[in-house]
C-alpha cells in the first residue's frame, strides 16, 4: 500500500463538518460534500488514477508513450472532478434527507463531534502519514494488548464503513485503470466491463483484507487522544439511525459514481479507436 492510497484510506473515515443549520438544502449538501472529505477525495481521483497506472507499469512493464497518453488524457476526462462532483452531489442530496443533516449537525457541533473532527482532519497530510508508517507498527502492537480499546476502534470501523469506502475506491481505481488499458490494446478477445467488474468482485476479500489492516492503523492513530468514553459516544452516534443512513448514503454514493466513471473511460477509449480506423 503506497502513501497516497494510505492518504486516501483515511480520507474516507473523516467526517463531515457543516454550516449553519439554516443554509439551503443545496448549500448543505455542498458543505457536506467538501467539509467531508469526500470533495478532496474525487478531487484526488486523476492522481490516484495515475499511481494506479504507475503500479500497473511496475508489474507489467512501460506502455508505449502514445498510448499511455491516451490512456492519461481519457482517463483525466472520465474522472474529471468537475464531472464527478455534480453526480456525487447529486447522490448525496438524494441519500440524505434535510432533516438527518440538521441531526448530523447537532453531534457536529457538539464538543465531542468537534474533538473528533479535529483527529480526524490532523491525519490528512502527508506528515501524518510519515508518522503513521513509523509508529504505526508499535502503536498496532500497543492497541492489540488493549482488548476494549481494540472492540471500540474496530466497532467504529464497522460502523463508519471505512473499510468497506477505501475498498471501493481501491476497486474502483483499479477497474478503471484495467479496462482503460484493455480497451486500448491488441487482444483478440477482450473481457466486457461487467466480466472484468466480477473478477475484481471476486478478490474483494484479500482487497478488504489489506484495506482493514491499513484503516485499523490510521484509527488507531488518529483516536489516541480520545479517550474509550469519547469512542464509545462517537460510536453510539455512528450506529444510530441518522449516522447509519449517513454513513452508507455516503458510500453507496462513491462507489456508484466511480464505477460508471470506470465504465465511462474504458468506452471513451474504445470510441477512439473506432474513430482511429
Amino acid at each position: 500500500m503506497n502513501k497516497f492510497l494510505l492518504v486516501l484510506a483515511m480520507l474516507m473515515s473523516v467526517q463531515a463538518v457543516f454550516g449553519d443549520a439554516s443554509v439551503t438544502k443545496q448549500d448543505s449538501v455542498a458543505e457536506l460534500i467538501e467539509k467531508s472529505g469526500v470533495k478532496l477525495q474525487i478531487e484526488k481521483m486523476p492522481e490516484m488514477l495515475e499511481q494506479q497506472l504507475a503500479m500497473m507499469e511496475r508489474q507489467g512493464g512501460p506502455m508505449p508513450p502514445r498510448m499511455r497518453q491516451r490512456f492519461r488524457d481519457a482517463a483525466f476526462k472520465s474522472h474529471d472532478p468537475k464531472l464527478l462532483l455534480p453526480r456525487v452531489t447529486a447522490g448525496v442530496a438524494e441519500a440524505i434527507p434535510p432533516e438527518d443533516r440538521r441531526e448530523i449537525l447537532k453531534f457536529l457541533d457538539s464538543p465531542l463531534g468537534r474533538k473528533v473532527i479535529a483527529a480526524e482532519n490532523a491525519m490528512v497530510s502527508n506528515e501524518a502519514m510519515d508518522k503513521l508508517e513509523k509508529e504505526g507498527p508499535a502503536l498496532m502492537e500497543k492497541l492489540m494488548k488493549d482488548n476494549a480499546r481494540l472492540a471500540l476502534i474496530q466497532s467504529l470501523d464497522k460502523a463508519t464503513r471505512a473499510t468497506d469506502m477505501a475498498t471501493d475506491l481501491n476497486i474502483a481505481t483499479a477497474l478503471a485503470t484495467e479496462y482503460g488499458l484493455i480497451s486500448q490494446s491488441n487482444m483478440p478477445q477482450k473481457p466486457s466491463f461487467e466480466q472484468l467488474r466480477s473478477a475484481y468482485e471476486q478478490r474483494r476479500l484479500p482487497i478488504r483484507m489489506q484495506m482493514a489492516q491499513v484503516v485499523l492503523t490510521g484509527m488507531a492513530m488518529s483516536y489516541r487522544d480520545l479517550s474509550n468514553e469519547e469512542l464509545a459516544g462517537y460510536l453510539a452516534f455512528a450506529n444510530s439511525p441518522v449516522g447509519k443512513q449517513y454513513f452508507l448514503g455516503i458510500s453507496r454514493v462513491i462507489n456508484r459514481v466511480l464505477v460508471d466513471a470506470a465504465a465511462d473511460l474504458g468506452k471513451a477509449l474504445s470510441d477512439a479507436d473506432k474513430g482511429a480506423i
